[in-house]
């Protein structure tokens, strides 16, 4: 009885290191870029190098790069080209190029969802050249993934100019009824990580850029922002507001798209010396803000039906509350933006009515 017992936590033990391979002997991909170029698609993995100094303060990453006129082809051939087994766990950023993002969506897509190697989890970003953004390691930028998508992680608070997209939403966008995609092109900029443009999709397509600041426009409208920033000129004198949170929803119907909720905001700068303490006079200020942030929501969304990109799933909306699949009524309904303003009021010593 003893032996059988002991033959059968020999075989438990042995089944658990199958296929068991040590870290040093993989390569650890952390970064794969996809671009399109005369006529094949060129793959790079940025790869973290293991002939590293163990004592070394940082880590160090390298590119491998091969091409095919076969994406799945080019991707094993990259695969094949690592020096060790690789390993993709670890991968958390994926770089489509322009090329790739206006011609080739629906080519790689479907494989992408397929291959075990894609995690579904990685950050998109988009860049001209992912081959040469990849590499363009240095001092301060030792591994360029990691680097971008801590910079994708700090932007909400610094800003909202980047849309943080992970593979699975981006497909889930652009292969469902009544939504499309939008995605942030990100480069490097003497070691500096810099928000481009907004790409938005129509279908498989990228369509349009739009300025970084319709990011920040986008992430609030959606309620994924804490910093918000928007501003009036008094005469030359910057009064200025951070809204930290927002509660804002959107209906369509066969008549309009309705915008509505609340935003709360905190002052930041008040060079024109405006009297906070008065409710008067904030209530002047809030309605200011009140017709600025609702003509900013409205023009954006012009911007929308007129690259007919429905980043803001419109289309999908529609159908949810009538239960009729027409994805294209929303581009030519008129925008009813009600967003109430509010200025946070923590901090002033008298107490003032809500505008509420």
């Amino acid at each position: 009885m003893k032996k059988i017992i002991i033959l059968m936590f020999f075989l438990l033990t042995l089944g658990g290191c199958y296929d068991y391979y040590e870290l040093n002997d993989r390569a650890i991909v952390i970064g794969i870029g996809i671009d399109y170029q005369d006529e094949e698609y060129v793959i790079t993995y940025e790869v973290i190098s293991n002939n590293v100094d163990k004592e070394a303060a940082n880590t160090k990453s390298y590119t491998i790069t091969e091409k095919n006129k076969s994406f799945p082809v080019a991707l094993e051939l990259t695969s094949d080209a690592i020096p060790k087994r690789g390993y993709y766990s670890h991968a958390d950023l994926l770089v489509l190029s322009e090329e790739v993002a206006q011609n080739h969506m629906e080519d790689i897509l479907d494989y992408l969802l397929r291959n075990e190697n894609i995690r579904e989890t990685l950050n998109v970003i988009i860049n001209e050249n992912p081959k040469e953004l990849l590499a363009k390691t240095s001092e301060s930028l030792a591994v360029v993934s990691s680097s971008i998508n801590n910079a994708i992680d700090a932007d909400k608070y610094s800003g909202s100019f980047i849309l943080k997209k992970k593979y699975i939403n981006m497909a889930q966008e652009i292969l469902s009824f009544g939504q499309d995609a939008a995605i942030s092109i990100i480069d490097i900029n003497k070691d500096k990580i810099k928000v481009q443009d907004l790409a938005i999709f129509s279908g498989y397509k990228m369509v349009a850029k739009l300025p970084k600041e319709d990011t920040a426009l986008l992430n609030l409208i959606n309620n994924e922002t804490n910093n918000f920033l928007i501003n009036y000129d008094y005469d030359g004198k910057l009064f200025a507001n951070s809204i930290m949170a927002s509660d804002i929803k959107i209906t369509v119907d066969n008549h309009e798209i309705k915008v509505s909720g609340k935003v709360k905001a905190e002052v930041l700068e008040n060079q024109p010396n405006f009297n906070l303490k008065d409710s008067a006079t904030l209530r002047k200020i809030e309605d200011t803000f009140y017709y600025v942030l609702n003509n900013q929501i409205t023009e954006f969304i012009q911007k929308l039906q007129s690259t007919k990109s429905d980043i803001l799933h419109l289309g999908e909306n529609y159908y949810i509350h009538t239960r009729d699949k027409n994805k294209k009524l929303w581009q030519s309904l008129k925008i009813n933006s009600d967003v109430q303003f509010n200025i946070n009021k923590k901090g002033i010593i008298y107490e003032v009515e809500d505008a509420n």
